[in-house]
């Protein structure tokens, strides 16, 4: 751990604050280069697991009865249903 901690120092002391780096050599993004970015759960898909959090709705009956009976995974299509109307802008 030694060679860590005076690793870290070394680059601690090295270091600028904000203020002093010079960002004028990054060019700006362009509208197709920013159209062209993902939703972070979209990206690497297949190693993003978000964290799931236990939440109790009310719903009405038949709602609740018809998303029971599509089968299993009903409250997993729930949450697709969910997070495809926020990127869509409906929600």
């Amino acid at each position: 751990m030694a060679d860590c901690e005076r690793k870290i120092a070394e680059i601690e002391e090295n270091a600028k604050p904000d203020s002093e780096i010079d960002y004028s050599d990054i060019p700006k993004l362009t509208g197709e280069q920013l159209s062209g970015f993902r939703p972070r759960f979209q990206v690497n898909r297949e190693f993003y697991r978000p964290v799931k959090k236990a939440t109790t709705i009310r719903l009405d009956a038949d709602s609740l009865d018809y998303l029971q009976h599509s089968g299993a995974g009903w409250q997993t299509r729930v949450n697709e249903y969910i997070r495809k109307g926020i990127a869509s802008g409906q929600l």
